[in-house]
């Protein structure tokens, strides 16, 4: 069973067994850097599929700011890191379906939130799509890796 959690700052060392797969590095962090990150308004999150840590996410409450495309009210979801070594099993899929009631439950009344997907990064663009995030056209040039579509989830 897949379950996501809060993951406190003082246990990021549950992760930093995630590995990243072939490719993933223009996408998507090493684990040891993203948990690195020094700003407050950023949440870590953890998958859990039984007793197995097998993902990593964030939430970034101050994401506006710095994306012109955001609403003022959007925030962010960064960072998702399924570890390679537990790809393929079906966990991503789970995880994006289970996230809109997870982020509803852990952040009440915040209904909106943005990401971006790098545009050569097709598995994960249709997975988000899957997963009820809505691309709206719009081309996020920000990106380290190239450019990247913008999607963006309304929660009820």
């Amino acid at each position: 069973m897949i379950q996501i959690g809060d993951l406190p700052r003082d246990r990021v060392g549950e992760v930093l067994h995630l590995a990243l797969g072939p490719g993933q590095a223009d996408f998507v962090g090493p684990i040891g850097d993203m948990v690195k990150d020094p700003y407050p308004a950023r949440d870590f999150h953890v998958v859990r599929e039984g007793r197995d840590v097998v993902g990593f996410f964030k939430i970034d409450r101050d994401y506006a700011p710095s994306h012109d495309f955001a609403e003022p009210h959007g925030w962010g979801l960064r960072g998702l890191l399924i570890g390679a070594q537990f790809q393929g099993r079906g966990i991503g899929r789970a995880v994006l379906a289970l996230l809109p009631p997870y982020l509803a439950h852990r952040y009440p009344g915040q209904t909106l939130y943005y990401l971006t997907v790098n545009c050569r990064n097709e598995i994960a663009y249709r997975a988000y799509l899957s997963g009820g995030w809505r691309d709206e056209g719009g081309i996020y040039h920000g990106g380290s890796a190239g450019p990247q579509h913008i999607k963006r989830l309304d929660l009820p």
